[in-house]
């Protein structure tokens, strides 16, 4: 069926060769996650407008999608709204919310809400 094949010195030698490049390809990647968490990090707070409400609340919740649609106006960055990580924020004041920028990085971001 072609499945198989002997082991040979040359394709012992490819498969290493292989592994290694895997290996450097995923080292860049985390690299480069950690290049865009120092950015995300170094920015200081985005901030959020709401339509306010009584005393702190602010009609609706900020939300995910609100998160990547900021990063994408004052950065010019496109991120997936599936790694935000952010709490339920449904009044003003100052947050954090996490972005999954890969297994092993992780960037914290700081949110200020306020009521327009």
């Amino acid at each position: 069926m072609g499945k198989a094949q002997i082991v040979t010195p040359l394709l012992l030698k490819e498969m290493k060769m292989e592994e290694e490049r895997i290996e450097a390809e995923k080292k860049r990647v985390k690299e480069e996650a950690q290049q865009l968490a120092l950015i995300f990090e170094t920015v200081g707070a985005f901030k959020v407008k709401r339509k306010g409400g009584k005393g702190k609340q602010i009609f609706g919740s900020v939300t995910a999608q609100d998160v990547v649609d900021i990063i994408k106006a004052q950065l010019q960055r496109d991120v997936d709204k599936k790694i935000v990580d952010l709490p339920e924020i449904r009044e003003t004041g100052e947050y954090i919310a996490q972005l999954k920028l890969h297994p092993e990085v992780t960037a914290r971001i700081r949110l200020n809400v306020f009521a327009n």
